[in-house]
């Protein structure tokens, strides 16, 4: 037996998921500003389709949102690990799609979602249920 209680356990998950939807959002808002701003930031003759403008702007809204899910999460909002895991997967398609303009990057994005995805989907929000 464990020494540390499931409910404890799943609080531990919730509160990495929060750090870490914080820190890819954040990631992803400064991508998307440097997609917008600097355009010699990206490799964009590697983009699978369209230009670094529609690319940050996309960066700029997941960003936003996953900022947004990691508020949701900590709050133990119903409807946040919901949010979180679809923000995952999303950010997670979109990492693959950019894979050629920046392969170490968006591996290591597959990775930390597959993460967030596992933390929320076993564990939600870590709330102790009757």
């Amino acid at each position: 037996m464990s020494a540390q209680p499931s409910s404890s356990r799943g609080q531990d998950w919730a509160a990495f998921v929060v750090c870490l939807f914080f820190v890819l959002g954040c990631f992803n808002l400064i991508d998307g500003l440097a997609a917008l701003v600097q355009d010699d930031y990206f490799r964009a003759d590697e983009l699978l389709f369209g230009d670094l403008a529609m690319w940050g702007a996309l960066y700029l809204v997941v960003g936003a949102l996953q900022l947004l899910a990691a508020w949701l999460i900590y709050r133990a909002n119903d409807f946040g690990p919901a949010l979180g895991a679809i923000l995952a997967l999303l950010n997670a398609v979109v990492a693959l799609m950019s894979l050629g303009a920046y392969p170490i990057w968006s591996v290591m994005i597959l990775v930390l979602d597959g993460l967030v995805i596992y933390a929320l989907i076993v564990h939600g929000t870590g709330r102790a249920t009757a």
